[in-house]
């Protein structure tokens, strides 16, 4: 029972923080964790005094350049390590070329949201979909695409790669 009405106390508290904060946040516009914290107590409240430097409070919220984003056509994307489903991989020059290029055109047009990647690896052509961070969202991938295309459901598999996730 002591359990039960922790976690139910627990909630009602996170709750009302969160919609202290959301309301807190329309009003000013430079809003961040540091202004929920140190906020002026109510009677019988503590109050939280954070130290630091006021160019770490400065930081919080603000994205770093670093040779790990990218912005291409005014997006910006993080680089980092994670999974791609591999639809296709061939080695004869002229033709894997063609047919990773006609298999991405049709997966762009049954899924106009995934990101398709043909590159060459000397000597194979090889057709990438996807930038998933787990491999639990890749294998779910990797499923509908195999049902889509039972013909080359045996070469579909997941490959781990560098992905881009989109942060705007």
């Amino acid at each position: 029972m002591k359990r039960f009405s922790f976690h139910k106390l627990l909630l009602i508290i996170l709750t009302g923080l969160y919609g202290y904060g959301t309301s807190y946040a329309q009003q000013s516009p430079y809003f961040s964790i540091f202004d929920l914290f140190e906020k002026t107590p109510e009677k019988g409240e503590g109050a939280v005094i954070i130290h630091q430097s006021e160019s770490i409070k400065m930081l919080v919220g603000t994205r770093i350049d670093s040779d790990n984003v990218d912005v291409v056509n005014g997006k910006t994307y993080l680089k980092t390590i994670g999974y791609r489903v591999q639809i296709y991989s061939g080695n004869e020059q002229r033709k894997s070329k063609e047919h990773a290029e006609k298999l991405q055109d049709q997966l762009r047009k049954m899924y106009p949201d995934i990101q398709t990647y043909v590159t060459y690896y000397a000597p194979f052509w090889k057709l990438h979909a996807g930038n998933y961070r787990s491999f639990e969202e890749a294998s779910q991938m990797l499923r509908i695409l195999r049902q889509d295309f039972p013909q080359i459901k045996n070469e579909i598999y997941i490959v781990e790669d560098e992905i881009r996730l989109q942060l705007d």
